[in-house]
């Protein structure tokens, strides 16, 4: 018994030598650590009460009169911006814009299965929409320009690479709303997902109808809008579907997974959105592809001057490149500048880059060239040269590399 106590105390005399200056150190690293962070520590902010999120989402279904009047203003700084082609403009215009509220306030309404909140939403944004879209019509109108920027064709082509943009934002729009330290980001949300400017670009191509006329150098034919107008419009309005389910979609997931509303009842709302997500797949799956066969094609012709020097030319320079589908053929059209001299064999070298494209992109091309044939002039100055001498392009001298192609 005497011998168990006496290890007993020996044991405890241990512990305590060992964890004093265990202690000791950990105090030192903790107060190292507070100096350093000046007392930061983890915070985990608890959701927004269910009651406050009803009432705000309540306010924000409202389609009021300021809502309108907001929308009216966001809807025409858009439209000058894409009838002026100025980013800025169209940035300011999503700003402002307060199309986002109805369409959270809808994927609350479903996740709550409060139908007076799910229609008085719906009618918001059908509202809202019809608003934007008849604005920009009327304007485009009235100013009677009919060409089409590159700001309204970026917004033609949706693709797979938009819905994750959605998803995303959806996402961040709908936690923004539970979280009091943050629902100022939701500006910012705005921004990145753009929902009235799809808008006013349908509502423009319905009023550039087939007068449509793009940039020097562009064809309507070759970005795949073969009916003008009534493509730009459709192509910017199944982006704007696009961006609107997918906020839908996960804004319920979002509103769910926080133990807002019914998520049993919500699951039907979430199956619904997924099901039309679903539709969408396809149209932007292609345009994904669409997107991968011209970056293949742009990386292909950037380095095939120096891989493959005698398919292509060396001193020739890509001024653009256009890939387009006619039914499900593959059309990649190619303007360019070449040297006068070396146009002579373009049969030969276009058909070995189409055989090339078709290995690499497993799907058959149909490639067509227009090349401006020009005299090249290099022109140097500096110590080692003699002022104002001009060089042909052809000169066996080192001072003139080729060019090499963008």
């Amino acid at each position: 018994m005497k011998n168990n106590q006496k290890s007993n105390r020996i044991g405890s005399m241990i512990s305590e030598a060992v964890a004093k200056p265990i202690a000791r150190v950990a105090a030192a690293a903790l107060g190292i650590w507070r100096r350093l962070t000046s007392d930061w520590a983890p915070y985990i902010e608890d959701p927004v009460p269910e009651e406050e999120v009803q009432t705000l989402m309540q306010q924000a279904s409202i389609p009021s009169f300021g809502f309108f009047f907001m929308l009216a203003l966001a809807t025409a700084i858009a439209t000058f911006g894409m009838l002026a082609n100025s980013a800025p403009a169209i940035i300011g215009a999503m700003i402002i814009a307060p199309l986002m509220a109805p369409i959270m306030s809808l994927a609350f309404g479903i996740v709550d299965f409060d139908r007076r909140l799910i229609a008085r939403s719906a009618v918001s944004v059908i509202s809202g929409v019809v608003l934007v879209v008849a604005f920009a019509y009327a304007t485009t109108v009235l100013f009677g320009l009919r060409i089409a920027g590159s700001e309204v064709l970026s917004r033609t082509a949706p693709s797979l690479l938009d819905l994750g943009v959605a998803v995303a934002a959806g996402a961040a729009a709908a936690f923004s709303y539970t979280r009091r330290s943050i629902v100022s980001s939701i500006a910012g949300v705005a921004i990145a997902v753009a929902l009235v400017p799809p808008l006013a670009v349908s509502g423009i191509g319905l009023a550039l109808g087939r007068q449509t006329s793009v940039e020097a150098g562009l064809s309507l034919t070759e970005l795949g809008l073969y009916s003008g107008g009534s493509d730009i419009a459709k192509g910017a309005f199944v982006l704007f579907l696009t961006n609107l389910i997918g906020i839908v979609a996960v804004g319920i997931a979002v509103f769910a997974v926080q133990r807002y509303g019914h998520w049993k009842k919500a699951l039907v709302g979430l199956v619904l959105t997924l099901t039309l997500s679903a539709l969408l797949i396809q149209p932007l799956g292609l345009a994904l592809h669409r997107l991968y066969v011209k970056s293949t094609a742009l990386r292909i012709l950037a380095t095939m001057g120096s891989v493959s020097p005698e398919t292509f030319v060396a001193q020739a320079k890509i001024e653009s490149v256009n890939v387009t589908y006619q039914g499900n053929d593959l059309y990649i059209y190619i303007d360019a500048i070449a040297p006068r001299e070396v146009t002579g064999d373009l049969q030969e070298r276009v058909d070995g880059f189409q055989q090339i494209l078709t290995v690499i992109l497993e799907e058959p091309v149909n490639l067509e060239l227009e090349v401006i044939p020009v005299d090249l002039i290099h022109v140097e100055s500096g110590p080692d040269t003699t002022a104002g001498k001009v060089l042909p392009a052809d000169s066996d001298s080192e001072e003139t590399g080729p060019t090499q192609p963008e």
